[in-house]
């Protein structure tokens, strides 16, 4: 039994008739009737009646449809795979990377990559900790990720996207005059950010242990998209990247900038081998969309 006698076989359920089945695989008819007849002694048993102009199927027959239709369903997945890996126009990309980088720049990129190539699909995967983006990239659960800081050597490459500088994002009535302010001067409003091991969370490590605080929050939230509603409802202040603090300015947020700028550096990482068709052109267009670290 083999893929073609499958298909000769589901084509003649279906339409009823080896010379209608004949027409619609553009065969000859005795060559089908052939295939079918080889079928059907390798199986011991008749898949059709014959019925003048038409057939119609044995109880062999209608037990075969289910597991024919399901056989042909796994030839056709096994040749997705194998175009996944050498065809762009098919494929499947797995990126992880924590919201504030998936905002930008990954959200750009995808947007740009799939208008260019519909056919290819993503899944973009969360990360707990900043060192959960390297495992999985290491170990080849995801095509990429995306880190801030120094990036990772060894059996990862990496290329640098874009930085992001951080802000301070106050309660509406906070600092009334100030223009800038110091990390040390939002201690006492109470600091609103994630969870320990979170970018975002060691972004605000780095700054409080550089202007010698203490790293203690007001509020810790595994949620980053309660960040801002918590600062506009007076809870405390945050730090974050320019582009979510915008959001927050629109919003009714005070937002300055830091007496000592900082910025996060976002790099792509991935695997030094092993990147499939896609990959390659999705590492390619995010270089040529941001990457020009000069």
């Amino acid at each position: 039994m083999d893929r073609r006698q499958l298909e000769y076989f589901l084509a003649v359920a279906e339409c009823g008739s080896f010379t209608r089945a004949a027409a619609a695989l553009t065969i000859a008819q005795p060559s089908l009737s052939h295939a079918i007849g080889l079928l059907e002694r390798e199986l011991g048993s008749p898949l059709f009646e014959r019925l003048g102009r038409g057939v119609r199927l044995t109880a062999a027959g209608q037990a075969l449809m289910v597991p024919a239709r399901r056989t042909l369903r796994s030839f056709q997945l096994a040749t997705t795979a194998v175009r996944s890996v050498t065809d762009i126009g098919f494929g499947r990309l797995t990126i992880i990377s924590n919201t504030l980088w998936a905002v930008e720049p990954l959200v750009q990129i995808i947007g740009e990559f799939r208008q260019a190539h519909p056919a290819v699909q993503f899944s973009i995967g969360d990360p707990a900790r900043r060192s959960d983006v390297l495992d999985q990239v290491r170990s080849g659960d995801a095509d990429f990720g995306l880190v801030d800081g120094t990036p990772p050597a060894g059996v990862l490459e990496s290329q640098w996207l874009v930085e992001h500088r951080l802000v301070a994002v106050l309660p509406p009535d906070a600092l009334p005059g100030q223009t800038t302010v110091s990390v040390t001067e939002l201690v006492p409003l109470g600091l609103i950010c994630t969870l320990r091991g979170t970018a975002l969370r060691e972004l605000l490590d780095t700054e409080l242990q550089v202007a010698g605080e203490a790293s203690e929050l007001a509020v810790e939230t595994a949620h980053l998209a309660a960040v801002i509603p918590l600062v506009l409802a007076g809870a405390g202040a945050a730090l974050l990247p320019e582009g979510l603090a915008e959001d927050a300015a629109q919003r009714g947020a005070r937002v300055l900038p830091l007496r000592r700028p900082t910025v996060a550096a976002v790099h792509l990482i991935w695997r030094a081998r092993g990147l499939s068709s896609p990959g390659q052109h999705f590492r390619t267009l995010a270089a040529s969309m941001y990457g020009d670290e000069a």
